[in-house]
């Protein structure tokens, strides 16, 4: 018997998302000797050089701004709306998810589609809030002539600060849905069809699958 499925991710959301996926790590590994080259000289093993680095670093950051692009017009004036504003009702359930995690709550919060924790720390968190600030200060960063010395430096403290901080939203985001088994049904929708048993959907975007059922 065929499990019941909900279409949660088109394909256009699959390929932005496995674009994302593979943009993110060529960002941090060919940030790492522009970070701080004496403690990752060993990366440059010559034919390769810092120039290669700062290369691949330039190239995924205009293709990530290529992505943002795409998704701001597909979730906005194209195709797909999925409610990606925070409001009072996010904030409050963020706290409920936050207390059932750690055993503080029997029973979590019904949400709708987007887990908001989620949708605060890593969509507005680091997709747009702290790529934001790296988008800027790289830009300050790629053409220091155009800047004063001192606006220079702050962008280069604002994008070795925020380096770190995506670095640690990432492996929050990993754990949640990789090593978090309960949520396991999300990632192999992600990965394959973009399809999600209804019983997960039940279970824990309640409020989302009340949505569905009423436009069938």
């Amino acid at each position: 018997m065929n499990e019941e499925k909900i279409l949660r991710w088109a394909l256009a959301e699959r390929v932005e998302h496995l674009l994302i996926m593979i943009l993110m790590p060529a960002f941090i590994i060919s940030g790492l000797p522009l970070l701080k080259i004496e403690l990752f000289s060993w990366m440059i093993v010559p034919p390769i050089t810092i120039d290669l680095f700062r290369d691949i670093h330039k190239i995924a950051a205009g293709l990530y701004a290529g992505v943002a692009i795409f998704h701001v017009f597909y979730h906005t004036i194209a195709l797909r709306s999925t409610r990606m504003g925070i409001n009072f009702k996010d904030l409050k359930d963020s706290i409920g998810l936050m207390k059932y995690y750690i055993g503080l709550s029997k029973e979590p919060p019904k949400i709708g589609f987007h887990n908001p924790t989620e949708k605060i720390i890593v969509y507005w968190g680091m997709a747009v809030l702290f790529m934001l600030f790296m988008g800027i200060s790289g830009i300050i960063l790629m053409f220091p002539w155009y800047f004063p010395i001192w606006i220079h430096e702050w962008a280069l403290v604002i994008h070795d600060v925020f380096f770190f901080l995506i670095v640690f939203v990432l492996l929050f985001h990993f754990y949640m849905s990789t090593l978090y088994k309960e949520h396991r049904p999300l990632l192999d929708g992600m990965f394959t069809d973009g399809m999600v048993p209804t019983e997960y959907i039940k279970e824990h975007h309640p409020l989302w699958y009340e949505e569905v059922k009423k436009k069938e």
